[in-house]
């Protein structure tokens, strides 16, 4: 997920109110001065993986007020861990913490405490809602967490001071969508059911020696079935298989770019180092015409990832095959219906 972390402490080592300057900003903004000044040493326990982002610049600002207090704000994008209960799997409600935990400082040096002049976690509109698989129905921010190690200070020899550290907690309660799952599990599978009651019209005939219509229609129709399961379990096999191969070239591709930062510096006449400046181009915004004809283009362009290349191909053949065979199999009904008929006038 992405955040904007913001942090607010009060230094009254870095106020300037008292220089009585009529000139006197509002607030400095300096955040290259952020390895000069003291900051906490705030961590997410819970962070499997994060970044900041640099583009253009760095999403990052620090500002230091007239009393000594400094705000500092940051964006992040993070992959934050979430132990799930699945045993109600898919109409369970899951309640994700996400911690705020000093590294270094007990209580006795940092308290942590949310901002209580509004709300202290601000969403933006739209995120609850279009989760793929779940609804954010609310956030919490009114738990306990402050942790307790023994990564403290002998005291003597037979004497221990265990160390608590402040903490803040945010939960939020996801609920699962259950309109996803009737429609990609429980609808098909209902269906397929459905067609298996089908075998008892054949229980209430008399066994024959040859093949009836409404066996071809019943096989057909199990067969379309059938195939659509497993064409979308090898679609998710293939799918899950390259994108292991995926994220292991990324991490070879970041570790190597990492190694070839400094070849990409470029040395001037007086010795010093330099970035070679970026060519920046500039376009106009697409137009809803122009939005909705790349969108066709899209639905229609054969793609080159062997996933949904397989499901671009299964996306039109297995209607077109069953429009196909409705054509057929009734054309055949309606001559095999009017044969027989004249042959018992």
């Amino acid at each position: 997920m992405q955040i904007t972390f913001r942090e607010r402490w009060l230094d009254r080592r870095l106020a300037y109110e008292k220089l009585q300057q009529s000139n006197a900003p509002k607030f400095l903004t300096v955040p290259h001065v952020k390895n000069n000044i003291w900051m906490p040493d705030s961590f997410f326990p819970t962070e499997k993986a994060a970044h900041r982002h640099h583009v253009d610049t760095e999403n990052m600002f620090l500002r230091i007020y007239p009393d000594g207090q400094v705000l500092y704000s940051v964006r992040l994008s993070m992959t934050l861990s979430c132990p799930m209960y699945l045993q109600l799997y898919p109409l369970d409600v899951q309640h994700c913490d996400f911690d705020l935990i000093s590294y270094a400082f007990t209580t006795k040096d940092i308290v942590y405490q949310w901002d209580d002049t509004g709300s202290p976690v601000q969403v933006k509109p739209g995120v609850g809602s279009d989760l793929p698989n779940f609804v954010l129905t609310s956030i919490d921010t009114n738990h306990e967490c402050t942790s307790h190690t023994n990564t403290g200070l002998f005291l003597n020899l037979f004497s221990f001071y265990y160390g608590s550290y402040a903490c803040l907690r945010m939960r939020l309660k996801l609920t699962r969508q259950f309109s996803y799952y009737f429609l990609q599990l429980y609808g098909p599978t209902t269906m397929i059911v459905i067609v298996s009651w089908q075998s008892s019209i054949n229980a209430k005939l008399p066994p024959v020696s040859y093949v009836k219509v409404v066996d071809v229609w019943l096989g057909a129709c199990q067969t379309f079935v059938f195939g659509a399961l497993l064409e979308y379990a090898f679609v998710s096999y293939q799918d899950n298989c390259l994108q292991e191969e995926k994220t292991k070239r990324d991490i070879l591709r970041k570790s190597q770019k990492r190694h070839s930062k400094m070849n990409e510096e470029i040395i001037d006449e007086s010795g010093e180092q330099y970035q070679p400046p970026c060519t920046c181009h500039l376009f106009d915004p697409p137009s809803y015409r122009q939005k909705f004809s790349d969108r066709v283009r899209k639905w229609f362009t054969k793609p080159s990832y062997l996933p949904a290349k397989i499901d671009f191909y299964a996306r039109f053949s297995m209607p077109a095959g069953f429009f196909i065979f409705n054509i057929v199999y009734w054309a055949c009904c309606y001559v095999m219906t009017s044969k027989y008929n004249s042959d018992k006038l």
